[in-house]
């Protein structure tokens, strides 16, 4: 098999890109039209630094010095001159601009579209110079018939990733090798992005010391971080794999509809010296991803530096490949052409996150989000633990469609729940409750900004990703339900 059989663009398929478009815009004027018939609403917050104040939800801050808090008896309906920020219809199709200049996501927004043109660029060169290419030849080299255990290894590496250390989007920048891996093996692009996309949402989900989850939420909830992780820890073994047994059928899927199989020995047939050339290739590359993750680990796990992980990430990604693609491109002339043209692929991925982030602005500037707070918590106070458990799961699922981001979920709801707990569930099972809700769904909700730079990145439909993913979702929803039945009945 030639490098040319194992080319792999890193480009957003036409089909692909107007399929989500569409979806994002379907849910745009959705999420609009409902800021007109749900009545806006607004808890007060209560802050230590500042006196009592009414503040929109995405005005909260993980800070714990500042120690915000929501005063759970003081929900009030906005009336229509307080309710100035809903959005008028033609402002819709202006929110995509509006969040990124004015929405409090706005950074957020900004740093993920420069990370991903940076990918794009440092992956354009990677592939031009050849030192991806070197890179799948050395793995199948080590790999030979050992693959389907590779599968294990790899789900197992990615799911710890985001456990531990709340990796998720980030972990993108491996889709690249995957897909080489993949396609040399006859595995179809759909599998190489689920290696990323599934692992990486399960393992953010079972949180096991996750940053942006379970550190969060326990802050916000005022528990120890360690409360509940021996339960979380069994949760994530058996998700573990379940997911990987998902990830190897969807493997053995593409065999079998594959007819030309994989011939390990043929691939990796080089002379001595092509291999030391790619061993030398492969090095530099393992040794760019290295220090990206590394950047990232260590940026997360330091508090006053985890907003900017992406921006450390960024960065490494441009050093680094500035130093490996004048290496091996041999020139700053044709390394900046490659870096250029790669931009230009995922250039229709910002449309994508913009339309995605302007959903979530609609939102917040129509003031709903407290409203259906308010109505669902209504629900659960005077029926079953099980029952209740069961709503809170669905109302995080709903607050999950409007605000993607684990962080300010967590401090939304939590304190909302914790102020004023509900009967028989304990503060370590409304965490879990959110845990579950949360993370899932980002490899299924168009919302998900990963999920769309994913696919898109593939060239998978979002249509094609729900139709094969979507028994495993329900799996998944069927699982995370036992534990919390377990959880409520153990008192956890």
């Amino acid at each position: 098999m030639s490098n040319t059989d194992i080319n792999v663009k890193i480009k957003i398929g036409v089909k692909s890109f107007i399929t989500v478009v569409a979806i994002l815009f379907a849910v745009l004027f959705f999420v609009g039209a409902l800021t007109y018939l749900i009545p806006a609403g607004r808890y007060t917050i209560y802050t230590t630094d500042i006196a009592k104040a009414e503040l929109p939800f995405y005005q909260y801050t993980t800070d714990p010095t500042l120690n915000k808090q929501i005063v759970i008896d003081s929900f009030r309906e906005l009336t229509e001159s307080e309710n100035t920020s809903r959005l008028p219809f033609w402002r819709w199709l202006i929110a995509p601009f509006e969040a990124m200049i004015f929405g409090s996501n706005s950074s957020n927004m900004i740093m993920i579209i420069a990370l991903l043109l940076v990918l794009g660029g440092t992956f354009k060169v990677l592939d031009e110079s050849g030192g991806l290419v070197s890179l799948v030849r050395v793995i199948m080299m080590r790999l030979k018939s050992k693959r389907f255990v590779a599968i294990w290894a790899i789900t197992a590496v990615i799911m710890i990733l985001s456990a531990v250390f709340g990796l998720q989007e980030q972990l993108l920048i491996l889709y690249p090798v995957f897909a080489m891996l993949c396609t040399a093996l006859n595995w179809s692009r759909f599998t190489a992005i689920s290696f990323v996309l599934i692992s990486s949402g399960v393992g953010f989900t079972t949180a096991i010391t996750n940053p942006l989850t379970i550190g969060t939420a326990s802050i916000a909830a005022g528990v120890s971080i360690t409360d509940g992780i021996w339960y979380r820890s069994i949760i994530f073994c058996v998700m573990y794999v379940v997911t990987a047994l998902f990830l190897t059928y969807l493997a053995k899927r593409d065999e079998r509809t594959i007819t030309e199989k994989f011939d390990a020995e043929g691939f990796v047939m080089v002379s001595a010296e092509e291999h030391r050339e790619d061993v030398k290739k492969s090095k530099m590359i393992i040794s760019l991803f290295s220090i990206a993750l590394l950047s990232v680990v260590v940026t997360t796990s330091i508090a006053a530096l985890r907003s900017l992980a992406m921006v450390f990430m960024a960065v490494a990604f441009i050093v680094g490949t500035v130093i490996i693609g004048r290496v091996l491109l041999g020139s700053y002339k044709s390394l900046g052409k490659s870096f250029v043209k790669g931009i230009k692929d995922v250039l229709p991925s910002i449309v994508i996150i913009m339309i995605a982030f302007g959903i979530t602005y609609i939102a917040q500037e129509g003031n709903i989000l407290h409203t259906i707070f308010y109505y669902f918590y209504n629900s659960v106070t005077n029926i079953s633990p099980y029952l209740a458990v069961i709503v809170l799961y669905l109302f995080v699922l709903i607050i999950e469609f409007f605000i993607p981001s684990a962080s300010a979920k967590a401090v939304l709801i939590i304190p909302m729940l914790t102020l004023a707990p509900i009967d028989g569930i304990s503060k370590t099972v409304i965490i879990l409750t959110y845990l579950f809700a949360d993370g899932y769904t980002n490899v299924l909700y168009p919302t998900c900004g990963t999920l769309l730079v994913g696919i898109g990145l593939a060239g998978v439909s979002f249509t094609e990703w729900f139709k094969k993913t979507i028994l495993f979702q329900l799996l998944l929803f069927a699982v995370s339900i036992a534990f919390l039945m377990i959880a409520v009945f153990i008192k956890l």
